[in-house]
Order: structure tokens, then sequence, then C-alpha cells
């Protein structure tokens, strides 16, 4: 006789809301078991079952209560008396339902990737069953829907949600935007909160991107950014929509106006900051034409690179043109780019020098570069982009309440007069001035040697000839010599506002409230509704993984390409095929690499004799690179 280890899912007496709650329990209880049974008798008011095995004891009637739905069991004899020799080629109880309720438990952790393969694993190793991969999948798809609903019904319930949202959140705003058939076009949500903390507290500096949705409704969410007082990022603004197109950004920006002068913001002194992509250049000329639009110079490295393999080579020059805060040093290594690949030089001319070189902007644009911000969180939302769409923006407003309660935190523990950003700055320039030379001009005005081209700091007007303390509202190592000259313990005077830990504590002293179970929703009764868009047509074959899509013009190489060679460090090659050379006129290293390898040489160099080779290692010019302000 085969020994069972009987569950609590069904007992005697039990009484379940309907008949379907009960056959759900007993199907969970004959997979959890591991027996299967057949159906003797049912009806809308019995239900009798017995085991498979025609010797088995084993035996359950349910029957409907009187006047309700309720079903209750009235008999049952959990004890099998069956012969563990019988062969059966499955579990018939085992379908997507019963699996679903009970994977749904371990598919509530967020972020988790549960595959059907070990579904399959856990299965077998827990109850003995063995499943196919379609039936794995089909069980993950049912569990993920019990715990999400469905992508259908998320449209539907989505105006209910934003407008209880704006209850929750005074300040908010919200809106929805359909066709003609009602059907869902674009979604945009910001958060009062945090709009009136970037309004008041916050640089005037915001970084927008997109990212594509996963879900089977295919679309792109697009995000606004900006940064507080310790360089962290403070989230904006969250829109869907089908695309990127100029259309979708234009609505996009006017949202994301509409918000911000709500709060009071002065559009006129905004920065943005984004890729070269022509719909969101578009929508920023049609929404903000006063504002300065930035190019991010990581994409713009990628449209060169997509251009010309050679920018790879002389890299290390085109962020010091970036990051340059002097003419000179700017011009510099323009024309050593200009010399070696015209082209690439002028691609930057005509993309405008104001554009991505902070010495050329048009405003300051501090130490903001890139549009890393806005990607990290896009790489915050690689899971949540698979969720429904109400679950989506629900994971934005819940990333924003973590954000806000964990920087709370931060900053009531913060005693320094500045933020642990700024110190960190103000320790790495205070290093680097140990040895330089102060000679004082006036009282107020004093020339700094420090061994290159020097300084002159202006204390009264807060400037130096370096730029460097008016682009980032940090002092510069000049000043940090001038302090020390002046014995001076104190500098965090000369740091601007925008840095202090007072300004950090006030841009998160509000707080992101969560929204009511959606069963005590406030329904106004007027609201729209909202159709799910029409479906698109997907690609046959398997989805394509969570890695980063390249923007419009990048070099796809960087991210197709897994191979990476040992010499250069660069991607799309190994060292036996690695063709890196510098012009040792320009002041770069010969190569110390190991030049023990089994490759024929190639480009070999006049009068240095037969099978020898003049290289350049890369890794200082290359990956190795630092984007730092200083």
């Amino acid at each position: 006789m085969t020994i069972y280890e009987t569950s609590d899912l069904v007992k005697l007496n039990q009484t379940f809301e309907n008949k379907e709650d009960f056959l759900m329990q007993l199907r969970t209880k004959r997979v959890t078991e591991g027996f299967q049974i057949k159906p003797k008798y049912s009806d809308k008011s019995r239900y009798t079952a017995t085991c498979i095995s025609p010797n088995c004891s084993w035996q359950i009637t349910a029957r409907c209560i009187q006047d309700s739905n309720n079903f209750q069991v009235r008999k049952l004899n959990d004890l099998h008396t069956c012969s563990n020799t019988q062969i059966l080629p499955n579990n018939k109880h085992a379908t997507k339902k019963v699996l679903g309720n009970i994977l749904k438990e371990v598919m509530k952790q967020e972020g988790r990737v549960y595959r059907p393969n070990d579904i399959r694993t856990d299965m077998s190793a827990r109850f003995k069953i063995s499943l196919s991969y379609h039936q794995a999948w089909k069980a993950k798809c049912y569990a993920i829907e019990m715990l999400r609903g469905s992508l259908e019904d998320s449209f539907q319930i989505l105006p209910n949600y934003l407008y209880n949202l704006r209850l929750s959140n005074p300040g908010s705003v919200t809106n929805i935007r359909t066709d003609n058939k009602g059907r869902f076009v674009m979604s945009y949500m910001s958060i009062g909160a945090a709009t009136r903390s970037f309004v008041n507290y916050a640089r005037p500096v915001i970084i927008v991107d997109g990212a594509h949705l996963k879900s089977r409704y295919l679309g792109t969410n697009l995000i606004a950014v900006a940064m507080d007082a310790n360089n962290g990022i403070l989230p904006l603004a969250y829109g869907i929509g089908a695309g990127e197109t100029t259309d979708h950004w234009t609505w996009f920006f006017g949202n994301l106006r509409d918000s911000l002068q709500s709060s009071g913001c002065c559009i006129v002194n905004l920065r943005i900051i984004s890729d070269r992509a022509p719909a969101i250049a578009a929508g920023i000329s049609n929404v903000f034409p006063e504002v300065f639009h930035a190019l991010c110079a990581r994409h713009l490295l990628g449209n060169l690179k997509s251009v010309s393999k050679r920018v790879k080579s002389y890299e290390w020059h085109y962020w010091k043109m970036c990051k340059a805060y002097r003419k000179s040093d700017f011009d510099h290594h323009y024309g050593i780019l200009a010399r070696r690949i015209p082209d690439s030089a002028r691609t930057l001319t005509t993309v405008g020098f104001n554009r991505w070189s902070r010495h050329h902007a048009d405003r300051v644009r501090y130490a903001y570069l890139t549009s890393n911000s806005a990607e990290s969180m896009n790489a915050l939302s690689i899971h949540a982009r698979k969720l429904p769409i109400t679950m989506l923006l629900e994971f934005f407003r819940a990333s924003v309440q973590q954000w806000f309660w964990e920087h709370q935190n931060t900053a009531d523990g913060l005693t320094t007069p500045v933020t642990p950003y700024a110190e960190r700055k103000l320790g790495k320039r205070n290093s680097k001035s140990i040895s330089w030379t102060v000679k004082p001009i006036s009282q107020v005005k004093f020339e700094v040697l420090d061994m290159k081209k020097g300084g002159k700091v202006n204390l009264q007007d807060k400037t130096c000839t370096c730029k460097q303390w008016q682009f980032s509202g940090i002092p510069c190592g000049h000043v940090m010599a001038v302090a020390r000259y002046f014995v001076l313990r104190n500098v965090t005077t000369h740091v601007q506002k925008d840095f202090h830990t007072e300004t950090y504590k006030s841009a998160y002293m509000e707080d992101i409230n969560p929204l009511d179970h959606i069963s005590e929703w406030i329904d106004p009764g007027h609201l729209q509704t909202v159709l799910p868009p029409l479906v698109t047509k997907r690609q046959s074959g398997r989805p394509k993984s969570t890695a980063r899509i390249p923007s419009q013009g990048e070099d796809k190489d960087n991210f197709k390409s897994k191979r990476k060679c040992s010499r250069c460090l660069e991607y799309g090659h190994t060292r036996s095929t690695c063709t890196a050379h510098y012009d040792l006129s320009e002041g770069k290293q010969k190569s110390k690499c190991n030049s023990k390898t089994k490759a024929k040489p190639k480009g070999l160099v006049k009068g240095k004799g037969k099978g020898k080779r003049e290289d350049s290692c890369s890794t200082q010019f290359g990956s190795t690179y630092n984007l730092s302000d200083d």
C-alpha cells in the first residue's frame, strides 16, 4: 500500500465560497500529495470523486449549501489503499491553473527571473511531477496573470488609478491620450513632491531618455530625471507611448512643461540633456524653444564610431575636448583630432561645439556630460517593463517613494555643511593642489602657480581663470590653494548652495504616499474608458534579450560583439588581429604589451628591422579614461 502524506488543503466539513474554489483546492491537494482521482458525479450542487485506482478506498463528497453558492465537504475518506506499483504517464491534474496557484507565491518576488526549466526542476523535486516546457510556460503565465491581472484589464483601470494617485499625492500631474476609438495612445505621470523638489532645490538640468517595453503591447517608456545636491538621481516624470516619435515626445514635453510651471519653475533657465535622436530634438524645439538642448557625449561618441572606426584610437582626445574648461585645452585636442580624423572633426563642427563641449556650452551644464542618469533609471525598470501598464506606473511611483525614504534617512545622518559628493570633490582638489604656489595680487585676487597654466582667483566674484569653479559650483584646486594660504579651515562657504546639506534635506522632506487598495479607490464616475491599443505583430522566434538596445546612429558592434582584445581592451576583435597604432609625435607612449603572440606581425615599420612592429597600448586612451569632471 502506498504511503501518502496528507495535507490540510481539503478537510471534512470545510466550506468554500463556491464550487470553483473547492475544485481548485482539491486539484492542488492531488498534486501536492501525489495521487490522482476521477470524478464519479458532478453537477451544480454536488461533487463526488474516488481514487483513479478501482480498489482504493479514497473518496470525497461535497454539496452546495442550501440557498447559497457555498460548497461544503460532507464526506472524506483521506486514506489510500491503492498499490504503488501502478505506473501513470503523467499527472493529469497538474494543469496551468493548479500549478499557477502553487507558483504565484514564488512569483511575488519582484525582479525574479523564474524560467520554465527552473519550474520543471522545482516541480519535479517537490511533487515528483514531470512537466513539459510548454506546461511550465503556461503555468508561469497563469501565475503572473493572477498576480498582476490581465493586460487588457490594466488599461481599463488606468484612469481610475491616475485619479486616485492625484488624490493621494497633491500637485501630481497625470494625463491619458487616446485615439478617436478610445484606444490607448500615451500616458503621462509626474508626482508633485518630486517636481517641487526639483524646482526649489535642484540645479536646472533635466535628462531625458527612452526605453522599449517588453509586454505583448509593445511601446516605449519616456523618462525625465534631475540631479539632487548629492549628485543623486531625482525622478521627475514618466510616460508610456507607442514609440519614440516626434508626436509622442512633443506630447510628453508638453505635459512636463505644465507640471513644471504649476510648481513655479522658470522654464527659460532650463537645460535638457539627451541623445541625438531627431524626435527628441524636434519635441524640445516644439515645446521648449527657449531651453538649451545639450547632447549626451557618450551617445555622440557612438555616432562617431558608427562613421569611422578610427575614432576608437583617439577616444581619449574626444573626452578631453568634452571635459575641457579652457579654450586652449579644447583647441589642442581638437587640432589633433582634426588632423588625424578630419571626417569626425567635421561632424563635431556640424553638430555644434556648444551642444557637447563643456567650455562652449551656451549655459553651464555643471558636471553632466552624459545621459547616464536616465539610462540608470531604465536599467532599474528592466524587469518592470514587462508588467501591465498600471503596474508599470505603480512600480515607478513605488520606486520614487522608496527613493525619497532612503534619501531622507541619508540626509538626516549628515553633519557636514556640504553633501558627501561635494566633500569628496573638495578632498581630491585639496590633495591635488598641495604643492601649488600662491602669489597675492590684492585682498581678493590671487595668482596660483600649478606647474601648468596656473589660475587667477577672484574671491569676491567667485571666479577662477581655469573656469572649473564657475562650471562645477565647487571650488577648484586654485581656490583650495588660496584657502590654505590664508589658513582657512572651512572652504564650504565657497561652495554653491546647490551642494549644501540643508538643500539636500529640504529636497526630500516631503513624502510620497501610496494608494489605497483597489477596492477602496474613489470612482468619480466621469472617467474616460481606455481600450488597449492594437497588438503589434511581433517577429517570429525567441524574444530579444533584456540587453540595452543601441540608440539611433550608435556603433552597434560595441553591443553585439563579446570578443575583447587583451592588448587595447576594445571589443570586436582579439589580440591576434589588433591593429592599434598611435602616433608618438602626439605624446603617446609605446606599447608595453606582451609581444609573445603567435599571430603574424602586421603593419611592419620601415627601419625597425624585419619582423618588428611599433605598437601603442590603448589602455590609457581607450576604456580606462576618467569620466569625472576633473
